[in-house]
């Protein structure tokens, strides 16, 4: 993949490239289901208030990012937000808030009312040709973009090795739904264009009279209508900028996204010039919050208010001591809600005994490779970056190494076969009652014994005193750093999942970030007999504590 400079360019393409690459970190990332993780919908916002990010998401999306009325009514009505809530609240509200608590309440009273997005260049040559090019330019971004962003589903991949813009380039030249909808020479159109994707850019927003001022508004908002591609590709710049690699991937997009407008500018242009100017125009200007959604922000600002003061009452209650100074035993679990069952069970055994609820990775971030495995595994959560590498291929275990490529690459082949759009439906008449056994076994949950590996171990850079450093701060992180039981457990846990898409959802919060594996267990230091599709073949993914 080419990566491009900026030499060549002029001034104001310069500044339209930089607020491109801007507004791709003003999407929030969307992890794939592989390794599913909760992110703040507003993590390209944080440096705005509410109110700001309100009026914006309301110009460009049509989004309400408040709770409705009713929400803030209900709490006001049973005393959850107090007056004193409120008051606090309006005094540090910006200016265009209601000015006493009565108004506050008064606008809790009034009817939601929905923010209506600014249309784009595809609205605009909707209403004049009657087409729905927002539906189709989403739906044929989406069919190209689902083979491009494929994890390893899909049999083919005609494009796989290419930048995002070079791989729809040549999906889109060859693409006759445009044109086919009314969007003459199209595929034409595409084929035109520089191959490299920063002058695309340039020159597809000089064609729409598109300047610095108002791009990065209108930027965003055509990053937010791609039906959420643009954020799994956010997540692939988030994991490139770890590694310390750039990725043009999210601006690519945006160009493919210009490129499209700039065709529809082509052929309705005349006919939609004068409230494209005005749009260009509303774009280049600051958002502003509306009256009603300055309200809103300030009776969200009292509801969080209430809720502080909720959890500070809680903090501050006492806790009633231990009977015994020293433990007689402490187990430190995952924090995943599936080990409190085994926390109170061990807890009501004997008062001396203690448990601890703690990230499961045990801040142990860190990189493995399994066994008969090519693929370094990041073990820790999905937003943080390894640290530390372990392996489970040994020299001692060549043959057996090699022994397993090759059963993973028959397994693998044999899935192809199954799979294929020829033998597919043959094979399933042929063999279907075959595989009766297996169907029970996994009903019944009986999970097949898995071939033993060698022992992971650290590579040689992690001596001895960066280990006894790294246990240290370990320790001290769950706070045990004092009165220590005899016998202290770190405690992870395991699963087994077949068929399922979501299964990262269903392991530790989805902690691990696996590419095109079935994540598991939480802590790294139980993982040594981990098999996987990816190491010695097989389906499952299964560990034994």
């Amino acid at each position: 993949m080419k990566i491009e400079t900026h030499a060549g360019f002029t001034g104001p393409h310069l500044e339209l490239i930089a607020l491109s690459e801007k507004v791709s970190r003003a999407i929030p990332p969307l992890w794939p289901l592989e390794a599913t993780v909760a992110v703040n919908p507003f993590l390209g916002q944080t440096g705005q208030s509410l109110s700001q990010v309100s009026a914006l998401l309301g110009r460009i999306g049509g989004m309400r990012v408040t709770m409705p009325n009713a929400w803030y009514r209900a709490r006001i009505a049973d005393g959850r937000i107090t007056d004193a809530d409120l008051e606090a609240a309006l005094a540090d509200a910006p200016a265009g808030a209601p000015a006493t608590v009565a108004a506050l309440k008064a606008a809790a009273e009034a009817e939601d009312a929905m923010p209506e997005a600014l249309p784009t260049i595809a609205h605009l040559a909707q209403e004049v040709s009657g087409v729905d090019w927002p539906g189709l330019i989403e739906a044929r971004i989406g069919a190209w973009a689902a083979g491009y962003f494929d994890a390893g589903q899909a049999l083919w991949q005609v494009t796989a090795g290419r930048g995002a813009y070079e791989s729809w380039q040549i999906f889109a030249s060859r693409d006759l739904t445009p044109e086919i909808s009314g969007l003459a020479g199209f595929a034409a159109h595409v084929a035109a264009q520089p191959g490299r994707a920063r002058v695309a850019l340039s020159l597809a927003c000089d064609a729409l009279g598109l300047k610095a001022a108002a791009a990065e508004s209108y930027f965003h908002q055509l990053l937010l209508g791609l039906g959420g591609w643009a954020q799994l590709a956010r997540q692939r710049l988030w994991q490139a900028e770890m590694d310390g690699r750039a990725e043009p991937i999210t601006t690519d997009l945006l160009t493919i996204r210009v490129i499209w407008d700039a065709a529809l500018w082509a052929q309705y242009g005349d006919r939609i010039a004068d409230r494209w100017a005005k749009i260009r125009a509303t774009h280049a200007t600051p958002p502003r919050a509306t009256a009603a959604q300055m309200a809103a922000c300030v009776l969200q600002d009292a509801a969080e208010r209430a809720a502080q003061r909720d959890l500070a009452g809680v903090l501050e209650a006492e806790v009633p001591e231990r009977a015994e100074a020293r433990p007689l035993l402490q187990a430190a679990f995952c924090i995943d809600v599936r080990s409190e069952v085994f926390r109170r069970a061990l807890e009501s055994l004997d008062p001396g005994i203690q448990t601890l609820g703690f990230a499961g990775f045990f801040g142990l971030a860190h990189a493995h490779r399994d066994f008969a495995s090519d693929v370094s595994e990041a073990r820790l959560p999905v937003l943080l970056a390894p640290k530390l590498s372990s392996t489970a291929t040994a020299p001692s275990a060549a043959e057996a190494d090699q022994a397993a490529r090759f059963g993973a690459r028959a397994a693998r082949a044999w899935g192809r076969f199954k799979l294929a759009a020829v033998s597919s439906f043959a094979f399933v008449e042929a063999t279907g009652p075959v595989y009766l056994g297996k169907l029970l076994r996994d009903a019944l949950g009986v999970v097949p014994r898995a071939t033993e590996a060698p022992a992971p171990q650290f590579s040689a850079e992690f001596t001895l005193p960066e280990r006894i450093a790294t246990a240290a701060a370990i320790l001290r992180a769950m706070s045990l750093t004092q009165e220590f039981a005899p016998v202290v457990l770190l405690v992870g846990h395991g699963a087994s999942v077949v068929n399922n898409p979501h299964a990262s959802a269903l392991h530790c919060g989805g902690l691990w970030r696996l590419p095109r594996r079935r994540q598991c267990t939480a802590f790294g230091g139980v993982a040594e007999r981990c098999r996987g599709a990816r190491g010695a073949g097989g389906r499952r993914h299964r560990h034994s504590a």
